[in-house]
């Protein structure tokens, strides 16, 4: 267990420096912008000075004299804040896309999203010069976090701000908020709690509601519908923002399409009405949506419908400035909102602001004796000095962002404009001003859109070096290695030096990173600890260079061809936008292939693989036939696949069929299409439940009462139940059916896990010890009632002893034996894959079966090809590149097939509130796991069962022997042990002693060989350390049984452990290479145009992707050293009761 141990490290090593590498380069790559934290200041009105000596002996100036300073000197009088306009109420309609503000009169049949909002159209028709409707357009992404900092900051998004969507951080820029409370501005907060986590303590009074549940469409609204009108009724307020969810929260669970948006508008349509009837004069209403959806509810991207929200402002009393101030007339940016917003409300323009004022959303007041156009081109003056301050000091402070012809071209147009701004006489001469002013602050903004992101070459130059040079460890060391090797090679003399160095350097980098000129202490102990261990990894393989060359030299490349092939063509997708965007397709092809191949060698094989000849009677017995037959099942499952991708943007031929029913269908035809949908994932997930239990039956790991056993019998069945039961429930809505009890039946399914957890860690053996005698009992592993053979057999011997009981010693009978490791891994991922398809609900649950089909498919082919090729037990257990390879694709490939895409409009928050919904806790970390275990539901799940690559040979042999076509008057079916020669058996199962071994007919294939059964004898003691050649090769001589099934693992613990250990590890690699090589392509890309839409989300999935797998990977390493502990520990004891 030592060298498991060993294994265990190394893997989570290997493991912590690839996640280092991808680290690094996510923080050099998706940088955020250099946040500025001045702040923007002026002078009231009523306190400035004209300047003049008069004026300030007689203790200030008058209105006119005011009037006529500040148009004397416009340049410098930028900093005035003009008295407020109005009292504003902000209401944010959390996802109202602009058509759903319209209303047509001669649609007489309109959608659950149109039509909905009359009292918009009311007071258009009504008070034309009092309201206004327009296009709000955001910027992507639109999400509500980003969009809530833009509306407040007047700032651009980062792309990498996605991430904090749920982990709302205080804003520390300039905004909006923080200048109404420095302005004694009275304001009030209803709704979203996002607010309250932006802005702490800002706000005089404030009504929170936490925001993550989208299966609550009422409670935040009610509560905001019940306080805002007491909230008007006051009179010591100056704006009040009232967030309603409940439009968002319906689009995410029932899409525009339904009949539940049309009352959710319905009741903003109300709000709106209740308000502009209320509302004093003097005051002006705002309605924003912050975001748009998709025809499917999602939000998150850039198209037209999720950019487009709608704005609508209604000034009671006070009518609003003219149209012809403005460049745009129907849309406008939600940045634009900021500047306009500060104006009404007499405060500064917040200092990193990059919107410009819309003039026709301001109240049209006058302010003394100045002419309209005058207070605009004041109002215009600040907005534009405020901007290129910002933009100056940024381009000061992040040097290099912009280029310096850039920067000239702006200062000299800048320069132009303030000597043209004092010379501003008519309004005429305003219009031709603002033109010019506009365009150049447009320019500002469009240099900020190209290059926001400074990235840092450093940090990615960094984490693509550490991946690049550990994946080149990996390969030259672990991959040239034979298990043995490995062994000697991660011992704990390694392992020692690897913590020590790492000890060393962490500290040293992060205390003296200034001194190599890196970026952080954090980029400084990450570099120092991953340049020390890959140093190591380097130091490592020159001490052991000898063996590896002979390894490489002796390695057959030929037959991996096209595997090597495929690996690279698969890879390169990461370096076209085109590709990425289909490379569904493209794997689902590969992956067939990989099946076509794999039959394409059995059928090179000869012998029983040949093409039979046509007749029926030879047809129906011949192997090939058989295998030609599942192949082509496989093959029609992962074109059947094609059913359940989801649709990207860019896909314009592509239709979510079973996924969602398409919007435009009759609903007629949507309910019929969702009805079919749903039908078969149960189907499909209770099978699966049922043949794993039928085959951990027949393998006689279902024999007896303990806890685990009754929990691989009942737990899956049970489990299956309830969670058919609730994606049923919650996705069709049943009324009368309280939500308690729909997430009670989540409670079981993770209580069922847990459980599962517990019996793991404890006892994780599925075997059963039977009271043994001297005679060798036979545990038939068929379909048969395994209890009653044992009772069979003891009849037997007791009518043949003629019942003689004076020999007390015991011959011990184990059930499930041959099995041991395979069966609890078959148990757990049976357990697990319930789990994961309750998380997918019923629109990923069977493309999940159709991933785990088509793995179990072809883990029975592969461990075919693999046993008929080896030529010892080394050959035998390590599954070929080509194996390792498609293991990886099925776990890709699984991401697509349960209606996933590397978008970030596309990610399926439903899972965070499976079981969840009748008391949300808020836990963001809960919520972000669920997701993940959605997300990449076949990755995870491939990944904790990739020690089965290993057991397959075993579990095949098992429970079909007929395959080794050993003839019925031989012995068993014999490979040669690692050294190429046959020997005893050298551990603890073996015939009873002077006993003729007993044959019997076993299989689940009904097959005619014969089988020499094994109980378990005295084992043999070994010498740890003795027991391998200088050369790694072992001295003990092992039979190779194939009938003995697992147990020849057991028996070869060194060879068993490293095989596995360098499985994972290879596993590792590929996924390593794939990560490199999408952070390879977005360095390429960092320019391109479809870098923040394409490559960067696609990225961002295959890192996280990469980490779920690590993760999985160890898990499931962690696990086996449980089983095999366990085993060990059996083996010991049986062997005490028998001495």
């Amino acid at each position: 267990m030592a060298k498991g141990r060993n294994f265990m490290f190394v893997l989570v090593w290997l493991a912590l420096l690839i996640s280092a590498g991808i680290h690094l380069f996510s923080k050099g790559f998706l940088l955020t912008r250099v946040a500025q934290t001045e702040t923007s200041s002026c002078v009231k009105y009523e306190d400035y000075q004209c300047g003049n000596a008069e004026s300030s002996e007689q203790g200030g100036c008058n209105g006119t004299e005011k009037v006529a300073s500040i148009l004397r000197d416009v340049n410098g009088s930028s900093g005035i804040c003009f008295p407020q306009k109005a009292k504003v109420i902000l209401l944010v309609i959390d996802a109202l896309r602009y058509d759903f503000g319209l209303y047509d009169p001669t649609n007489r049949q309109p959608e659950p999203h149109e039509n909905n909002l009359p009292i918009l159209q009311e007071l258009l028709r009504k008070h034309p010069d009092h309201s206004r409707r327009l296009k709000f357009i955001a910027d992507p992404p639109t999400t509500t976090l980003q969009r809530l900092k833009g509306i407040t900051t007047g700032s651009l998004p980062t792309f990498i701000d996605i991430g904090s969507n749920f982990a709302s951080p205080e804003i520390n820029e300039d905004n909006l908020i923080d200048q109404l409370v420095r302005n004694n501005r009275t304001t009030v907060f209803l709704g979203d709690n996002t607010w309250t986590e932006l802005f702490p303590n800002r706000f005089t009074r404030e009504y929170a509601y936490p925001s993550f549940n989208i299966y609550d469409l009422d409670t935040v609204d009610t509560a905001v519908e019940k306080y805002l009108p007491r909230e008007m009724a006051r009179d010591d307020w100056d704006i009040i923002v009232a967030h309603f969810l409940g439009v968002d929260h319906c689009g995410h669970r029932y899409g525009p399409m339904h009949d539940e948006m049309r009352r959710k508008l319905g009741e903003m349509n109300e709000v709106i009405r209740n308000v502009t009837e209320q509302m004093a004069e003097g005051t002006t209403l705002i309605v924003i949506g912050d975001h748009g959806m998709t025809k499917t509810g999602d939000h998150g991207g850039e198209t037209d419908d999720e950019v487009e929200a709608l704005f609508f402002m209604y000034s009671k009393g006070t009518p609003l400035l003219t149209r012809g101030y403005d460049k745009h007339l129907d849309t406008m940016q939600q940045i634009d909102l900021v500047p306009t917003l500060a104006t009404i409300m007499g405060v500064p323009i917040p200092y990193s602001n990059l919107g410009q004022i819309m003039f026709q959303l301001l109240p049209d007041t006058l302010v003394d004796s100045f002419l309209r156009y005058q207070l605009a081109l004041i109002h215009l003056w600040q907005n534009a000095r405020q901007i290129q301050l910002y933009f100056q000091r940024y381009a000061e402070s992040s040097a290099g962002t912009f280029g310096v012809d850039q920067l000239d071209e702006l200062d000299n147009k800048f320069l132009i404009l303030t000597q043209r701004v004092n010379t501003v006489y008519t309004e005429a001469a305003f219009q031709s001003f603002s033109r010019d002013l506009r365009g150049y602050l447009e320019d500002i903004l469009k240099g900020c859109r190209e290059i926001w992101v400074k990235f840092d070459p450093k940090l990615i130059m960094h984490g693509l070096l550490i991946t690049f040079l550990v994946c080149f460890a990996i390969a030259i060391l672990v991959m040239n290695s034979t298990p043995y090797q490995l062994g000697r090679i991660f011992n704990e003399t390694t392992i020692s030096y690897a913590l020590l160095l790492t000890a060393f350097a962490a500290p040293t980098g992060f205390f003296f990173y200034t001194e190599f000129g890196l970026s952080s202490a954090e980029h400084g102990a990450i570099l120092f600890a991953a340049v020390a261990s890959i140093g190591l990894l380097a130091c490592v393989t020159v001490q052991h260079w000898v063996g590896i060359s002979e390894q490489m030299a002796d390695l057959q490349r030929s037959p991996n061809v096209l595997s090597r092939v495929s690996t690279v063509f698969t890879t390169c997708v990461f370096f076209s936008n085109s590709f990425v965007v289909e490379e569904m397709r493209i794997l689902s092809y590969v992956l067939m292939g990989f099946f076509l191949a794999t039959l394409y060698t059995l059928y090179g094989l000869g012998g029983k693989f040949a093409i039979p000849r046509f007749k029926l009677t030879t047809i129906q017995k011949s192997i090939l036939v058989k295998l030609v037959g599942l192949t082509l099942f496989a093959v029609v499952l992962i074109r059947l696949s094609g059913n359940y991708f989801r649709c990207r943007e860019e896909q314009t031929n592509c239709t979510d069929y079973l996924v969602k029913a398409p919007t435009p269908t009759p609903d007629g035809q949507r309910k019929r299409i969702a009805s079919e949908a749903d039908f078969l994932p149960i189907v499909a997930l209770v099978l699966y439940v049922v043949c794993a239990r039928l085959y951990l039956r027949a393998c006689g790991n279902l024999t007896g009462m303990s806890v685990h056993v009754l929990m691989a019998r009942y737990g899956p069945t049970v489990a299956v139940v309830c969670a058919c039961g609730h994606f049923t429930v919650a996705k069709t809505n049943s009324q009368g059916i309280p939500q308690l009890h729909v997430d009670a039946l989540a409670w079981v399914v993770y209580g069922l896990l847990v459980v599962q957890l517990a019996v793991l860690a404890i006892n994780p053996l599925l075997v059963y010890v039977l009271p043994k005698r001297k005679e060798v009992m036979n545990v038939l592993y068929s379909d048969r009632n395994v209890a009653s053979e044992i009772y069979k057999q003891l009849k037997n011997n007791y009518n043949r002893t003629g019942g003689n009981t004076s020999d007390a010693a015991e011959i011990p009978i184990v059930c499930g034996l041959a099995t041991v490791y395979s069966s609890v891994f078959v148990a757990t991922g049976t357990i697990l894959s319930v789990l994961l398809a309750m998380l997918l609900g019923s629109h990923g649950t069977m493309g999940l079966m159709i991933v785990n089909t088509t793995a179990v498919v072809y883990v029975f082919l592969a461990s075919i090809t693999q046993y008929e090729q080896a030529t010892s037990l080394l050959t035998c257990i390590q599954p070929s590149f080509r194996m390792l390879f498609t293991w990886i694709i099925l776990q890709q490939f699984g991401f697509y097939a349960t209606a996933h895409q590397p978008t970030l409009s596309q990610i399926d928050w439903n899972a965070a509130f499976v079981g969840r919904t009748y008391h949300f806790d808020g836990s963001n970390v809960l919520s972000a796991v669920l997701v993940l275990l959605n997300t990449y539901s076949s990755t995870f799940l491939l990944s904790v069962l990739f020690p089965l690559l290993v057991f397959g040979p075993s579990c095949v042999y098992t429970m079909w022997p007929s395959l080794a076509h050993v003839q019925p008057t031989q012995p068993p079916s014999t490979k040669r042990s690692p050294t190429g020669r046959a020997g005893p058996s050298s551990k603890s199962v073996a015939t009873a002693p002077g006993a003729e071994p007993s044959v019997r007919k076993v299989g689940v294939d009904g097959g005619s060989v014969e089988y020499r059964s094994v109980t378990v004898n005295k084992a043999e003691e070994t010498v740890e350390g003795s027991s391998e050649e200088p050369g790694g090769t072992p001295s003990r001589l092992v039979d190779f049984d194939v009938t003995k099934g697992e147990l020849n693992l057991y028996e070869n613990e060194n060879l068993f452990l490293g095989t596995v250990f360098k499985t994972g590890c290879l596993l590792l690699l590929l996924q390593s290479i794939r990560i490199f090589c999408a952070m390879f392509a977005c360095t390429l890309h960092c320019r391109h145009l479809m870098v923040w839409k394409i490559f960067a989300p696609r990225f961002i999935y295959e890192g996280i992707g990469s980490y779920v797998m690590f993760v999985g990977l160890n898990l499931g390493f962690l696990l086996l050293l449980r089983v095999h502990r366990s085993v060990s520990w059996l083996i010991t004891t049986i062997n005490k009761k028998v001495r």
